[in-house]
C-alpha cells in the first residue's frame, strides 16, 4: 500500500530572529552607575545661563520582545532635581536605522536617530545630540550631550558623564 502524504495548509512560518544590528543593542544590557556634570540647571529658552551641577543616576538596560528592542530606565538627580525616565531603542531593517524615543518625568518625549560606528553610538535629535563611547571591555562609557533651544541656534553643552557597569 502506498504511503499518503498529508499536506498542511496552515503551517506557521518560522518566527523572526534578531539581526546582527539588533544583537548590537546587547552592549548596553545591564545595570549602570552614572556620574558627571550637567550644565543646564536653571536654563530655559529665555535664560541660557550655563552652570555646572552634579548629575547622578542608576540606569538599567534590558532586551525585550525576543531581543528586538532595548528598554532603558533611569532614576537620578540633576542638582537638587529628580530625573527619571525611560527610553526604547529599536532597529528598523527597512530603513536600516536605529531609532530611540525618550520619556521623562518632565513630560519630554524626544526622538533620536541613532548610529553606531565601532564602539561609539551617536544620537541626533531635533534639539539634542549625544555620543556614547564604550570602553574596549564594554564596562564603562563616556557620554557627552549637547542641546539648543531652536534649530537656528548654536549647540550648547548639556552634560558630560562617566557611566560604569555595575552588573
Amino acid at each position: 500500500m502506498p504511503q499518503k502524504t498529508i499536506e498542511t495548509k496552515n503551517q506557521s512560518p518560522e518566527p523572526p530572529t534578531p539581526s546582527n544590528e539588533h544583537k548590537q543593542l546587547g552592549v548596553w544590557v545591564g545595570k549602570w552607575s552614572t556620574e558627571g556634570q550637567s550644565y543646564a540647571e536653571g536654563n530655559s529658552n529665555e535664560n541660557l545661563q550655563v552652570s555646572s551641577v552634579k548629575m547622578t543616576s542608576v540606569e538599567t538596560f534590558e532586551l525585550l520582545l525576543d531581543g528586538f528592542f532595548l528598554v532603558h530606565r533611569w532614576d537620578g538627580r540633576v542638582g537638587g532635581a529628580e530625573f527619571k525616565g525611560m527610553e526604547v531603542i529599536g532597529y528598523d531593517a527597512s530603513s536600516q536605522t536605529y531609532c530611540s524615543r525618550f520619556f521623562d518625568n518632565a513630560g519630554n518625549t524626544p526622538t533620536y536617530q541613532v548610529t553606531v560606528c565601532e564602539n561609539v553610538w551617536t544620537y541626533i535629535g531635533e534639539l539634542q545630540r549625544a555620543t556614547f563611547e564604550f570602553s574596549d571591555d564594554g564596562n564603562t562609557m563616556t557620554t557627552h550631550w549637547d542641546w539648543k533651544k531652536t534649530d537656528s541656534e548654536n549647540w550648547l553643552p548639556l552634560c558630560d558623564l562617566k557611566v560604569t557597569k555595575v552588573k
